[in-house]
């Protein structure tokens, strides 16, 4: 199972015995699994990580791999597993894919996100800052971010099913700085002004 999981610089994470030291591409296991409790914790939903680990430059996210034994809390996406593999450390953009995809693979889970340098939420998102995502999601979604942040558009059409879903990075070349743009069934980024 796919799963992410949020770490400090020195690629550490708090669990109940303390501080852990991971390594990338190294499997990990536990005798048991239990939320909370035992076990190897990582998220389905990426921005689940940051109610641990900040978007701060400095903390780092990876794609993992969940096996063995395998607890999922109910009402959120947290995993906990009896044996962990860190796959891939992810960039900016590459959080905000995941998220994306996330949102997309299921829609009627709680999505929302507004803390630590991420905003993701229904209709209009902003990212101010640089190294900060936003991503809004609707009929008529609108987003704009500053140069160096990385943002989104999930379209939806009018029974709420979602048609279309992009990510670009802030670069003042293809998506301009402060600009608020939307999405078009065919996925093509049209500037607003709102």
């Amino acid at each position: 199972m796919i799963v992410y999981k949020g770490f400090n610089e020195k690629l550490q994470a708090t669990c109940g015995k303390g501080i852990f030291q991971y390594e990338e591409g190294k499997t990990y296991t536990e005798e048991k699994s239990k939320t909370r409790s035992t076990g190897f914790h990582a998220a389905e939903y990426i921005l689940d990580c940051l109610n641990w680990y900040t978007l701060d430059g400095k903390n780092r996210f990876f794609r993992c791999e969940a096996g063995g034994n395998i607890d999922e809390e109910e009402g959120c996406s947290m995993v906990v597993s009896t044996e962990l593999t860190l796959e891939k450390e992810l960039n900016l953009t590459e959080i905000a894919f995941a998220a994306m995809r996330y949102i997309v693979e299921h829609p009627k889970r709680d999505w929302h996100v507004i803390t630590r340098g991420v905003c993701v939420q229904e209709d209009d998102a902003e990212a101010i800052g640089t190294d900060k995502i936003a991503i809004a999601r609707g009929k008529n979604p609108v987003v704009a971010g500053n140069r160096g942040t990385v943002i989104g558009l999930i379209l939806e059409n009018a029974d709420g099913e979602i048609i279309a879903a992009s990510i670009r990075k802030v670069d003042d070349v293809q998506t301009k700085d402060s600009q608020y743009y939307t999405l078009t069934p065919d996925r093509r980024w049209v500037e607003v002004h709102v």
